[in-house]
């Protein structure tokens, strides 16, 4: 049975016999460089997604924690309602009562 030229070509690649022969030495530089580059590219790549990654889940609980500000903040801004206040202090049975008299600035003499 004879071998078609292109049976012969992928023969003589993958039976080894182009290294044996010299065919793939004079080029062994350049394949080595296209490997490291290869090889650069991936472990770029890599350190690339890994970034990316890092970046949304910091992003993620930003958010997250944004809410919570927003969230306490309202409920800081009720809590010292005046209103609000007194409610507090008559659950509590304190006696203090709101001043009926706003307060005045005092001018000094100077």
């Amino acid at each position: 049975m004879s071998k078609t030229k292109g049976e012969q070509l992928i023969s003589t690649l993958f039976g080894g016999r182009a290294l044996l022969s010299g065919l793939l030495s004079g080029h062994l530089n350049f394949i080595l460089y296209i490997f490291f580059l290869l090889i650069l590219y991936i472990s770029i790549n890599n350190a690339v997604e890994k970034t990316l990654l890092v970046n949304y889940q910091v992003e993620k609980e930003l958010k997250l924690l944004h809410a919570e500000y927003t969230r306490k903040s309202a409920d800081l801004m009720q809590l010292s309602q005046q209103q609000e206040i007194e409610k507090q202090l008559r659950n509590r049975g304190s006696e203090l009562m709101a001043p009926v008299n706003p307060p005045a600035w005092i001018k000094s003499g100077r």
